[in-house]
């Protein structure tokens, strides 16, 4: 049994199931009234786009979960992201058949200048999971909390 880790901003007993698709149920919550970076919709977008023409095995970013390999991981990406709510937890996957998709965060990154090409660049780095340097890892499956930490 590998075990993950995961972050959220609410406390979760052990054994609680978290499901996928909290990502998505917010992204297309996103509207014109203000709510929600439109960049990052973009983003979404083509990285879908991408994703169902060439790597169609791959799990879908707005379906899945989001999980690291490792403590210090998860943490790093917290202190990046500016999410000093968040709670860390170890965690296991519910279904271990589900697909599972190493990426690399650095792709999702926005640069000062992006443009439909550079989306579309950098989503193919991403689901090609080549030269990953700051792990992300996307999953259909739900997980089982193991413990706080």
């Amino acid at each position: 049994m590998t075990t993950y880790f995961f972050a959220c901003s609410y406390p979760l007993a052990p054994s609680s199931v978290v499901e996928p698709g909290n990502w998505g149920r917010i992204v297309r919550m996103y509207n014109t009234a203000g709510f929600g970076n439109p960049w990052v919709l973009f983003r979404e977008e083509v990285l879908e786009q991408v994703r169902t023409a060439y790597y169609p095995d791959k799990p879908g970013r707005l379906d899945g979960i989001f999980l690291c390999d490792s403590e210090v991981q998860l943490r790093d990406f917290l202190s990046s992201s500016g999410r000093s709510l968040d709670m860390v937890y170890e965690v296991t996957l519910t279904d271990e058949t589900a697909p599972l998709h190493r990426g690399c965060l650095t792709h999702l990154d926005f640069a000062q200048q992006e443009n439909l090409s550079t989306f579309t660049s950098k989503a193919h780095d991403y689901w090609s999971g080549g030269n990953v340097q700051r792990a992300e890892i996307l999953t259909t499956s739900s997980i089982k909390i193991i413990s706080r930490i």
